[in-house]
């Protein structure tokens, strides 16, 4: 009986000995299943916030996404232009009481072959004129109306709500700054008014300017609650922190879904950057003296709490909201290839796709959809505190008195011109850095502009900006035979830029290369013959007769169906599991 009852201890024992360590090894197999659930969350986090981003340039991400056996909370800052940092936690089974947690940082860039612009051709208020026998392969936004003869459009054709020259309630004094995001406590800032008239708000203007590398700025129009911003957003859209600089200077922020506003009823504009930090904050320009009658301003350390507290600002912050009521119209014998969308279609060709029209919808070969409402008009990719900081860049570099000829191959860069700059016939221009030209820029036949190979796999700016007479100076002429070109490197791309207003000929494209990009966001872009571009925007632009424009790059966009367009992509080697 001894000998049996030592052997059941032994067994017991081991049995136990044998349960525990099954049992352990169970939990760690449960652990570790666990953990890689959490991976796999975090994983469909970043790969979610990437179709998102290609969707909405404005997302920020999203929190507590239900997703098969967990949940996943991803943000998402900017870096820099182009450059996009993705945070992504997956959640076992979920955020509240967690078994398992993974988070993952990784970057995302627009695809190394294009450039960060939405479109691939955009057109402000000025809209687009075809003459007879001209095209456009590829897809186009406008602002403003589309006429013209019979020509042709390859890809989509839209054409965004109308949008009042004028703003409608604004207020412009400034003599202090109002800082936020650099503390928790001041998080929220929000500015009220009451519009003049019942309409659709298309797009707002604040004046700020930024401290450090601060992330995207959120903005939305939200509803009274008895004084202070309610938590009801009515609208949304976004500001990219690159067009903000260290100076001032008004930002656009269009909102794709114009909202109705009722006249005399009270409105917030509010601005939330993506995150507080002391030393990457924002400054919205204020007045002390609470001069606007119509709203004030005040902060919150987070809006969409339960019961959030607002604080008097003293002053009232600047802004301007612009509003819709204008018609814009497609009126042209022009084939489009894909969908054409318009508040009113007045004469078109042969539509592929579908005419989708909100009020007037006549003479059209195609399949059409009524009671459509277009989107609201886009901001164009550069703002002007941009231009500012390439011109100072410029004029730090040195100032040569008068205008100045290229003859010969020459590298130039940073440089202000006090007058015109020619390229000569067979002449190479190399830029090392922007040049602002306060005067016009003329390429003779078969001159070149190159990037230097120095700046590698980046761009650079040419300048054309003459503030003392903008109507007839600051012209771009790139005549028959200019070579337009990088250095090689995929995103080595030479930037023509004027703050020209002419009407006729701000840019005047005849038969170049496709390695630049044009930009006129005051004046018009005139295009001769066969013309290639990178990307090309202008207030207005004007094929000539038997023009054709290709255009390569263009950011995704939600309204195009097809086409060429740049995405963001995942950066190989910027991935990182935290512990």
């Amino acid at each position: 009986m001894l000998f049996a009852i030592v052997l059941l201890a032994i067994f017991l024992a081991a049995s136990a000995s044998l349960l525990g360590y099954t049992t352990l090894n169970v939990r760690s197999a449960r652990i570790s299943y666990e953990r890689d659930q959490a991976l796999y969350l975090a994983e469909a986090g970043i790969d979610k916030a990437i179709y998102e981003l290609n969707q909405d340039p404005s997302y920020t991400g999203e929190t507590n996404t239900s997703f098969g056996s967990g949940a996943f909370t991803v943000t998402v800052s900017t870096i820099s232009a182009g450059k996009k940092r993705f945070t992504s936690t997956g959640f076992v089974p979920n955020s509240t009481n967690p078994s398992a947690t993974k988070t993952i940082k990784a970057d995302a860039v627009i695809d190394t072959t294009h450039i960060a612009f939405n479109y691939g051709v955009q057109i402000g208020t000025g809209g687009l004129l075809m003459d007879n026998n001209s095209i456009i392969d590829g897809n186009v936004f406008s602002n403003g109306n589309i006429t013209g003869g019979n020509g042709d459009i390859t890809g989509d054709a839209i054409i965004a709500q109308g949008t009042s020259a004028s703003p409608d309630e604004q207020w412009t004094v400034q003599n202090q700054d109002f800082q936020f995001g650099h503390t928790s406590l001041i998080r929220d800032v929000a500015q009220s008014f009451k519009p003049g008239t019942s309409n659709t708000l298309n797009k707002v203007e604040v004046y700020i300017k930024k401290v450090g590398t601060p992330g995207d700025i959120t903005v939305r129009l939200i509803s009274d609650n008895s004084g202070s911003p309610s938590q009801t957003v009515l609208a949304s859209a976004a500001i990219n922190a690159s067009l903000v600089t260290a100076s001032y200077g008004w930002i656009q922020a269009a909102f794709n879904t114009p909202p109705n506003l009722t006249s005399n009823t009270i409105y917030w504009l509010m601005l939330s950057p993506a995150s507080s930090n002391v030393n990457n904050y924002y400054y919205w320009g204020s007045d002390s003296n609470n001069g606007y009658g119509n709203g004030l301003g005040k902060y919150s350390n987070n809006w969409n709490i339960g019961s959030p507290t607002w604080i008097n600002i003293a002053g009232d912050l600047n802004y301007k909201t612009y509003l819709g009521g204008v018609i814009t119209y497609f009126d042209a014998g022009i084939d489009v290839g894909s969908d054409l969308r318009a508040t009113e279609i007045r004469d078109c060709g042969l539509v592929s796709g579908t005419a989708y029209y909100n009020t007037v919808f006549t003479n059209c070969s195609g399949a059409s959809s009524g009671g459509n409402v277009p989107p609201g008009p886009q901001a164009l990719p550069i703002s002007e505190a941009q231009i500012a900081d390439w011109k100072q860049t410029a004029e730090d570099g040195g100032v040569i008195s008068g205008s100045y000829a290229v003859n010969g191959t020459e590298s130039m860069g940073p440089k202000k011109i006090n007058g015109d700059l020619t390229i000569t016939n067979g002449s190479t221009l190399e830029l090392t850095g922007p040049i602002w030209v306060k005067g016009n820029i003329t390429f003779d036949n078969v001159a070149t502009l190159r990037i230097a190979a120095s700046l590698g796999d980046s761009g650079s700016v040419i300048l054309a900006d003459n503030p003392d007479n903008p109507s007839n100076s600051g012209i771009i002429d790139v005549s028959n035979g200019a070579i337009i070109e990088g250095n090689g490197n995929p995103s080595s791309f030479p930037l023509l830029l004027t703050t020209s207003t002419n009407d006729a000929a701000a840019i005047f494209v005849k038969n170049t290369s496709s390695a630049a990009i044009y930009y006129a966001p005051f004046g018009t872009i005139t295009v001769n013959q066969i013309a290639g571009a990178n990307q090309l925007t202008g207030n207005k632009i004007y094929l000539q007769e038997n023009a054709i424009i290709t255009y390569l790059t263009g950011l995704a966009n939600s309204n195009f169906t097809n086409g060429p367009g740049a995405s963001w992509q995942f950066l190989p080697g910027s991935f990182v599991i935290s512990p």
